[in-house]
């Protein structure tokens, strides 16, 4: 199994909560990708997880431009996968970042159909954010949750059919399946349904992955990102912790 770290980005200018200088930022992200390649992970994804409360799918010009500045100025190395998830759900500017830096990939929340979120109903927009990607001077793959966290499908869905319905319409090359919120572990009776429509290459496991439950896991899944549990004391505001990464990617061969 190949396993994609988090880096959480600090809260950015443009967002209410900021209060550190982009140079803070840049240094504490610069630590925390360190870890992850030093303990031999297999890519890295960069999202503004500090950006609370988080604008549902438009972020500012100025939150837009210093996350590409953080990246900017991280310093990556080019054997990983990179990707991009900018919240809550900002494809178009994920899409953006990732051609500015030359990432592999971006992760959209709700790419198609409908979600009751903690911003409130979120449309996909999957049309909007395949034509933007066509367009791209650079060939970024599309990663879409199905039924994700933090948020509740519309009365009368069925993860079978939003499963189906991301590969087969929507455009997505991977999907990912998470628990109900950060760090949560994943359904299991959701992993044997998703994992007959979705094949381990395409299926991506998006939280709740840890040194416990890897082995069963990685029998329906060939990747997973990891964020929280790599994290000092498994709390999702420290730094990362390289033992802990040491182990699960010990762990995931």
């Amino acid at each position: 199994m190949q396993l994609i770290g988090v880096v959480h980005l600090k809260s950015l200018p443009g967002s209410p909560s900021n209060i550190l200088k982009l140079d803070e930022i840049i240094n504490i992200a610069q630590q925390d990708y360190n870890t992850l390649k030093e303990g031999g992970i297999s890519g890295v994804i960069f999202e503004n997880f500090g950006d609370t409360p988080f604008v549902k799918d438009d972020i500012s010009k100025r939150t837009l431009v210093s996350f590409t500045t953080v990246l900017n100025n991280i310093e990556l190395n080019k054997e990983l996968s990179h990707g991009i998830n900018v919240l809550r759900n900002d494809g178009i500017s994920a899409l953006s970042i990732a051609e500015a830096i030359e990432a592999d990939f971006i992760r959209i929340n709700v790419l198609n159909n409908t979600m009751f979120t903690d911003q409130g109903i979120i449309e996909g927009k999957a049309n909007e954010i395949i034509s933007f990607k066509n367009s791209l001077n650079k060939d970024i793959k599309i990663y879409a949750d199905v039924f994700v966290k933090h948020a509740t499908p519309a009365p009368g869905s069925s993860i079978e059919n939003h499963a189906e319905e991301l590969l087969l319409r929507a455009g997505a090359d991977k999907i990912i399946l998470t628990g109900s919120g950060t760090g949560k572990e994943i359904n299991f009776d959701e992993l044997a349904v998703i994992s007959k429509i979705a094949t381990p290459e395409n299926l991506v496991i998006g939280s709740g992955l840890n040194e416990n439950n890897i082995d069963l896991i990685k029998k329906y899944a060939n990747f997973s990102i990891v964020g929280t549990s790599l994290k000092k004391d498994a709390k999702v505001e420290n730094e990362v912790d390289l033992e802990r990464v040491i182990n699960l990617v010990k762990k995931a061969k």
